[in-house]
């Protein structure tokens, strides 16, 4: 480390973990933490042992330790691991003993940021830090003022708990951050965890001691973390360490009988969460590539023209979580067009939006709209109301994004640019059930609106018997002339 990366002393962090006078006194059998101390000092560029190297090389895929530590560590550890506890140490010692003024403007205070799914979640390995600094007479010295979400340390130094919203790391300077259960973070819609990571490493950019540290059990195949994994794991990159290990090698203290019961109970979810094994039953229904291929960029809607025959699908919401969503769609040739996708941020009256559902329909000649049974009967009483028939799709949402793969994969549609829409379609998981069958849904606390209606809608298309020329369109027993690209003269016609 540089001279400005440390207070003047000689104790490092597992020297400060076996100090009976610091964090000594709050670890209870340290052999116990044999495999943490070896991850800590790979980040920390502390030299290892013979037998220390043969554990760092297991459990990273790597030969060599970085040289001086790293700057991102991803602990990927099964459940009950002990993650939460050994960052706290980490964020401890970071605070406590580095030295950062000389990266801080006149008056600016260093953060060690801990970020989690929710404040609640982030509070884990807050309470944790606090423990470690009241139990700790010599750093309870350190502390300038207790607070319910922060610690104010006469070093210029503040921890703070944030729930993982990129607007949270902006404006201020981050020392250290510890990402929490990563792979359980919201990702889709508009606070998905690659915008975190993307406004978070730019607040550590001016400190060239910072770190960020991201602790989680492994959930599925997409996301932060994979792709850190995917990227890194095995990789001997001077700057960015992957970490995967089990419950058993990370907390030997975990009985080898409870943890076999829980894999036997629920073999995929129990590899998951106790061997920090990926899921194998759940993987990204769409690629990003594959996404992106069928998206006219730059083009959210299309006008409407004569001489088209268009058709509606919508996903209702009542107005309290879910947004509304609806979108129209014509053919042409093999290819669906989705010519305008619009959705309804909640709360708001269901009424109201059916109303300006129907004015948004209008100029495209939209009679009958197709959804989902969500709420019973009020889309149909209010969309009658309108002059628009509301009809049940004979297929449910998971049904959708299974006919949707072919369509994607083959490039046979043509979506609008809308960020939201790609990011819950990216998002989805494919699972596969115990009899064999696969379903596709959003994950925890994910939404698909605007993926779902796009689905539907492209589905009515994909459905249905269309014959295709430059100028007739024949849409069952109904022929509309058209103009001589199939699009209608006037119309904006996308770059393919």
């Amino acid at each position: 480390m540089s001279s400005h990366g440390r207070r003047p002393t000689d104790v490092n962090i597992v020297e400060a973990i076996h100090d009976q006078r610091l964090f000594g006194s709050l670890f209870k059998g340290v052999g116990s933490w044999t495999a943490w101390i070896v991850f800590l000092k790979a980040v920390f560029g502390i030299a290892m042992a013979s037998t220390e190297l043969a554990t760092f090389q297991q459990y990273t895929g790597r030969k060599l330790p970085p040289v001086g530590g790293v700057r991102e560590a991803f602990a990927i550890v099964g459940r009950r691991g002990g993650k939460s506890r050994i960052v706290a140490v980490a964020a401890a010692f970071i605070s406590c003993f580095m030295e950062f003024r000389a990266y801080l403007a006149p008056g600016e205070t260093g953060v060690v940021l801990i970020l989690a799914r929710d404040r609640e979640q982030a509070k884990v390995v807050f309470n944790y830090i606090k423990g470690i600094l009241r139990g700790v007479p010599v750093l309870a010295k350190l502390v300038a003022a207790w607070r319910a979400d922060e610690i104010e340390l006469k070093n210029r130094i503040t921890i703070a708990v944030k729930s993982s919203d990129y607007r949270a790391v902006r404006g201020v300077t981050v020392v250290c951050c510890i990402a929490d259960e990563v792979a359980f973070w919201d990702s889709q819609g508009v606070n998905p965890d690659t915008a975190v990571f993307q406004a978070l490493r730019p607040a550590m950019a001016t400190v060239p001691e910072a770190k960020l540290l991201v602790i989680s059990s492994p959930y599925a195949k997409f996301g932060e973390l994979f792709e850190a994994h995917r990227r890194y794991y095995g990789v001997d990159n001077p700057q960015v360490l992957v970490w995967q290990a089990p419950t058993a090698v990370m907390n030997p203290t975990i009985a080898d009988s409870f943890i076999q019961g829980e894999i036997e109970r629920d073999p995929e979810a129990g590899r998951s969460e106790w061997l920090a094994l990926f899921r194998e039953d759940i993987e990204a229904a769409f690629s990003l590539e594959s996404i992106e291929a069928c998206v006219a960029k730059g083009r959210t809607e299309l006008l409407p023209a004569s001489g088209i025959v268009y058709k509606a699908f919508g996903d209702p919401s009542g107005g309290r979580h879910d947004w509304f969503a609806i979108a129209v769609v014509h053919r042409v040739g093999e290819k669906a067009v989705v010519d305008l996708l619009k959705a309804w941020k909640p709360p708001f009256d269901p009424g109201d939006v059916v109303k300006e559902c129907a004015e948004a329909l209008a100029p495209f000649r939209v009679k009958t709209i197709v959804g989902d049974n969500y709420g019973g009967e009020w889309p149909k009483a209010e969309f009658a109301k309108r002059g628009i028939t509301y009809e049940l799709c004979e297929k449910n949402r998971s049904e959708l994004y299974l006919n949707l793969i072919p369509v994607i994969n083959s490039k046979r549609c043509e979506l609008p640019d809308d960020k939201r829409m790609i990011e819950e379609l990216r998002r989805l998981e494919r699972r596969r059930g115990r009899s064999g069958k696969d379903s596709i849904d959003h994950p925890q606390y994910g939404h698909d609106d605007l993926a779902n209606a796009a689905a539907g809608a492209v589905h009515l298309i994909s459905a249905g018997t269309f014959i295709d020329t430059k100028q007739i369109i024949l849409v069952g027993e109904r022929r509309t002339a058209g103009g001589p690209d199939g699009y209608g003269y006037g119309r904006e016609r996308p770059d393919w």
